[in-house]
């Protein structure tokens, strides 16, 4: 049995793609799933499963979410061991706000290295082909250009962000 983190993209944001936690831990109950938990309001869940394929279950929730809710979002699943490694290679020397952002699929060697070697400033962005790390100094949030629609044209992959210590949080 595996234990999995999904992360759903854009979920409760303003006016659109409201789903309710209760909602969410009925529909990975109703797919077979067990140990459901959800976590704050924006689509985090820890749940168990025997299947192994996180690619699988993300395009199945995906399916429920749209088949049953009405909703058409993003899912993401990881193992709690690939959400622990990220969480744990956050660069230490990095202050301000900080977002681990997590890639759905693997970019394009070219578009990551494209994205990695951009100057960002005063925004930093480090990461690999799984995770990318934005920093974005205090006072700057504003006029930040690290948004997910930005990274997610530039790379070709979707992607979502969490804060460390949401990340955390889901870890137990």
């Amino acid at each position: 049995m595996t234990t999995w983190v999904l992360l759903l993209r854009a979920v409760n944001l303003g006016p659109t793609n409201k789903l309710a936690m209760a909602d969410l831990r009925g529909l990975l109950t109703d797919l077979g799933h067990g140990d459901v938990r959800t976590f704050l309001n924006s689509g985090n869940a820890t749940f168990t499963s025997r299947r192994r394929s996180a690619q699988a279950l993300a395009t199945e929730i995906e399916q429920a979410l749209q088949e049953k809710l009405d909703l058409r979002v993003r899912a993401c699943v990881r193992t709690t061991e690939q959400i622990a490694a990220a969480v744990e290679g956050v660069p230490a020397d990095l202050s301000g706000y900080l977002a681990v952002t997590v890639l759905f699929d693997k970019p394009k060697a070219a578009a990551l290295e494209a994205v990695l070697g951009r100057d960002w400033s005063p925004d930093i962005v480090r990461g690999n082909d799984t995770v990318l790390y934005l920093c974005v100094p205090p006072g700057t949030m504003n006029s930040s250009k690290l948004q997910n629609a930005t990274l997610e044209k530039l790379l070709g992959v979707s992607c979502t962000a969490r804060t460390p210590a949401t990340l955390s949080k889901l870890l137990g």
